[in-house]
């Protein structure tokens, strides 16, 4: 975000804008592969960082454009009005990915137990009720130490933090997808920002030489 007045001087906004809604998406396929049982290595790493770079170039362009269509005096409206948009897309946008993942893992957990023959039938339907009633994305330590309260044979136990495991990884892998469209859609917006740099104005450019009308003639 940072570079965005360099980059200005190089590019107009939108193709900075379309550069970091790229960079995002990348980004979001990259954490596809990167995504595992234990998400600690470099390449997880490394795809959080070209997230960021693909967010920041996005951010170091939106305010100004905004800021710049409008005169001083109406300045602080719009970037009320900017701010008041950008929460409420983060809000939105956090419940319907949330959404996505927690439905995502519900229906995979709810698959994968129904054919694991690891799990009797009667614990199959324990199950089913429980998340009917609701599910939470918590971490396979917390699933196990609630399948000890509920004293489900160890064997059991075992398969079923095992099952869950793979759908919390099914159910992020959904909310990227989720996330990867939204960014590619997001793409056919850009059309409507500026495609000259900011730092050229209109009355500069094209603009022809009129001769002086205080031009001393000789007689």
């Amino acid at each position: 975000a940072m570079s965005g007045p360099v980059l200005s001087r190089l590019a107009s906004p939108r193709r900075i804008v379309q550069a970091g809604v790229a960079t995002l998406l990348l980004a979001i396929l990259w954490l596809l592969t990167a995504i595992r049982p234990t998400i600690d290595d470099t390449s997880f790493a490394l795809a959080m960082a070209v997230m960021g770079v693909g967010m920041g170039l996005m951010a170091s362009q939106l305010g100004n454009v905004v800021q710049s269509s409008v005169g001083d005096e109406e300045r602080g409206e719009v970037g009320g009005l900017q701010y008041t948009a950008q929460n409420l897309g983060g809000s939105l946008g956090t419940a319907l990915i949330g959404s996505i993942l927690v439905g995502a893992l519900a229906a995979s957990l709810t698959s994968q137990i129904e054919s694991d023959p690891r799990i009797s039938a009667t614990t199959n339907q324990q199950v089913g009720i429980r998340l009917e009633a609701g599910i939470s994305f918590l971490p396979t330590s917390g699933v196990d130490a609630a399948l000890a309260r509920a004293e489900v044979p160890e064997a059991e136990a075992a398969a079923l933090v095992d099952q869950y495991a793979e759908a919390q990884l099914k159910g992020l892998k959904a909310g990227l997808l989720a996330a990867a469209a939204i960014a590619l859609v997001s793409l056919a917006f850009t059309r409507h920002l500026p495609g000259e740099r900011l730092g050229t104005p209109r009355s500069r450019r094209g603009r022809s030489q009129k001769p002086s009308s205080n031009v001393v003639r000789s007689g």
